[in-house]
């Protein structure tokens, strides 16, 4: 019979043997560091200094000193000596230092089973967090996914395999196709979106030979207050302030819903700027009654800003008054909405007569001006070629017409919104109205 165990080399009690104790006790220290194992670490190749009783560590490779040769066993400080225990295939230990769980290989001490990860990792499926598919090879159930740069920049790849099929990144809710972005079914760049993950609408392409950008749907400017700074060559916007689309081309912020230039010379601060928009031509007269309202179409070729809007009494009236008005258009070119009503000119005595006010007009937007008069004062009027026609009836017309004309009460405001009707229009000429140049 060996006088010691198969497994860990304990001493065995022999027959009548004589202090059995001390074989014994040596056995139970021996079991006492090995059960359990536990070493402080893995790395040293010479004895640390003042060992305290039990301590214990695996030997690093190429060992000196009094760990001469034993590299890979297990170091035990017991007795005052080292002790040396060689590991059997299986055998595990608690590596304090890297809080790690290392098997013995029966060369090697390792990640438990043997397992190692390899430099490069080839698997079928990964699911983090969350349960892979065929289809679905990398699942990931987090709040967030980090793709990081190596020290420069960083490119995320979908590849497909020809140009018929899809390459893209679909965004779901629940589980629902919601939006699609990518190359869908050829080599253009294409965003579709859908309303109930079945049908898809495309909004937007753009084409892999020329980059040029196809919009399927109307596009909504949200409304600026202010045009934006310096901006660039080729931006459109939405001006909510002036109600219109902008452009900025050639260095100039033109407006997009009338793109010709319209000669217009706009005089400086004080200086007054007639509203005609013909060819011109000598004034002529239009006497006024009372109660009536005369208006007429203008589309100023410029932005204007004027702080005060002027007439001319050719026949004064005793005691004869009169008011000038301005009115916004609608989509339709007819009178929209009131934008300002002057105070009252008074046209007992002949001569210019300035009304203070403060107006801005646009470029390119139509309004209509117009004289409310007391009485039958006389006022100097435009050509009939200086303002433009007006268009409307129920018959073909030979004879011009110019102004629409209606009554109204003269010691009452003027109508806040004008409400066309064709039996308005008139064939008289138009009232000659200025601006002052703010």
């Amino acid at each position: 019979m060996s006088d010691l165990s198969p497994i860990l080399s304990l001493p065995l009690l022999q027959a009548s043997q004589a202090q059995k104790h001390v074989t014994h006790n040596e056995a139970l220290m021996q079991l006492d560091l090995l059960v359990q194992l536990t070493v402080a670490d893995r790395t040293r190749t010479t004895p640390p200094p003042g060992p305290v009783e039990g301590q214990r560590h695996i030997i690093a490779a190429a060992p000196t000193g009094a760990w001469t040769g034993q590299a890979g066993k297990i170091a035990l400080w017991l007795d005052g000596v080292w002790q040396f225990v060689t590991p059997l295939t299986g055998w595990r230990a608690w590596v304090t230092a890297e809080t790690a769980e290392l098997t013995f290989t029966g060369s090697a001490w390792v990640a438990p089973s043997g397992a190692t990860i390899p430099p490069v990792l080839s698997v079928d499926e990964i699911g983090v967090s969350a349960t892979s598919d065929a289809t679905n090879r990398l699942s990931v159930a987090s709040a967030a996914s980090l793709f990081n740069h190596a020290g420069a920049g960083h490119q995320m790849k979908l590849n497909k395999a020809s140009t018929a099929q899809t390459a893209a990144i679909l965004f779901q809710t629940n589980f629902s196709g919601r939006a699609e972005l990518g190359t869908l079914g050829n080599n253009n760049f294409a965003l579709k979106v859908s309303s109930n993950g079945t049908s898809y609408t495309t909004a937007l392409e753009v084409s892999a030979t020329t980059a040029g950008v196809e919009l399927f749907r109307p596009v909504l400017l949200t409304g600026q207050s202010s045009p934006p700074a310096s901006p660039a060559n080729g931006l459109v916007w939405h001006d909510s302030t002036r109600g219109q689309l902008m452009a900025r081309i050639a260095g100039q912020s033109r407006v997009l819903d009338e793109q010709a230039d319209i000669p217009c010379l706009v005089p400086p601060t004080g200086e007054y700027m007639s509203t005609t928009m013909g060819s011109g031509g000598a004034t002529t007269v239009l006497s006024g009654a009372a109660g009536r309202i005369d208006v007429f179409p203008f589309i100023p070729g410029a932005d204007l800003e004027a702080n005060a809007l002027g007439v001319n009494c050719t026949t004064a009236v005793a005691g004869a008054l009169c008011k000038l008005v301005v009115y916004d258009a609608l989509p339709n070119g007819t009178p929209g909405s009131l934008l300002l009503e002057t105070s009252t000119a008074d046209l007992s005595t002949l001569g210019n007569k300035v009304l203070t006010a403060s107006l801005t007009l646009y470029r390119g937007r139509t309004y209509w001006l117009g004289v409310r008069h007391s009485a039958t004062a006389s006022l100097s009027a435009w050509a009939l070629q200086a303002t433009p026609d007006i268009n409307g009836g129920t018959a073909m017309v030979t004879t011009a017409r110019k102004t629409l004309r209606r009554t109204v009460t003269f010691t009452t405001a003027a109508p806040a919104t004008w409400t066309y009707s064709a039996a308005e229009i008139n064939a008289a000429v138009a009232t000659a109205i200025w601006f002052r140049m703010a």
